[in-house]
């Protein structure tokens, strides 16, 4: 039993040194800004996504995976979680982790979220999964509400890396 206990604890040690868990609230439009000028020059796609989405969490794994496969060609991605607030520790840290998520993930934490889906989309009714793609000079090119698999994405990024 010991041995048991021991070896469970272990993997759950060393899971979160593989896929510690880095997630920042973000609550103001100044953040984002900041946020798109550190990743100045690059193709970004920005998600917004939350664990209770079913949708969000069937693309997820291919947003991962266009994340990782383009990064060498410039593209970075932003997650941007809506999930609620008293559901932070139970549902979006467990579903980050089963994910095996190891780069960081933002937490939408805005008071009046109207403010953050104008910024994006005056348009945008705060429907969910929404991706946004911006060319390099930061300029968006590219706005989809609902899921997407993995070959529409690289088509979409592929335009604006070319």
């Amino acid at each position: 039993m010991r041995k048991i206990l021991f070896t469970f604890t272990f993997l759950i040690i060393l899971s979160n040194v593989l896929f510690p868990q880095n997630v920042q609230k973000i609550n103001t439009l100044k953040q984002i800004d900041s946020l798109k000028t550190s990743y100045n020059g690059n193709i970004i796609l920005v998600n917004f996504w939350a664990s209770w989405c079913g949708p969000c969490v069937e693309e997820f794994p291919d947003l991962i995976k266009i994340k990782k496969d383009l990064a060498d060609k410039g593209l970075r991605v932003i997650f941007i979680s809506l999930d609620f607030q008293e559901e932070f520790d139970t549902r979006l840290i467990p579903f980050l982790k089963t994910s095996k998520v190891d780069f960081t993930t933002f937490f939408c934490d805005f008071s009046q979220p109207e403010e953050l889906m104008d910024y994006f989309d005056k348009e945008w009714d705060g429907a969910i999964p929404a991706t946004f793609i911006f060319d390099r000079s930061g300029a968006l090119r590219s706005k989809f509400v609902g899921s997407r698999e993995y070959d529409f994405y690289r088509n979409e990024v592929m335009k604006y890396i070319n």
